[in-house]
């Protein structure tokens, strides 16, 4: 891994645990989120990490750090944007629910299951406990 793709990373991850540090709202248990939001979110996860990955030849291809500080920061935006797009979620909202699962086995249980049908019915099987007819 290059020094600018661990940089990368560690701001990646410097946002979610900001996004969670700013988020005023007192966590939930896992059974306080329904479905219908849970799912919302798995949505924006999976739109969040393609654009994330999506911008990373951008940034790491930039040599010059200012440059790709103002990469990072239109990054930021644009994962913000897709959040809010794709599940009507405010990013306070979603990073509530990760900092929520991050402390949460049920609620992370519950997450897990949701992307595993996600990825279950994009292979074109069904999920596993789904019902069949």
């Amino acid at each position: 891994m290059t020094r600018f793709s661990q940089r990368l990373a560690a701001v990646l991850v410097a946002i979610a645990i900001a996004g969670a540090a700013l988020a005023t709202v007192p966590h939930a248990a896992a059974e306080e989120y329904s479905d219908a939001t849970l799912e919302a979110f798995v949505s924006a996860s999976f739109e969040a990490s393609r654009r994330i990955e999506a911008w990373r030849p951008r940034i790491e291809g930039e040599a010059n750090a200012d440059a790709q500080n103002a990469l990072i920061l239109e990054a930021e935006a644009d994962v913000a944007r897709a959040i809010k797009e794709v599940s009507g979620l405010s990013v306070e909202e979603y990073y509530t629910i990760l900092g929520d699962a991050a402390e949460d086995e049920t609620l992370r249980g519950r997450i897990q299951r949701m992307v595993s049908a996600r990825q279950q019915r994009r292979r074109g099987r069904p999920a596993r406990g789904a019902a069949t007819r």
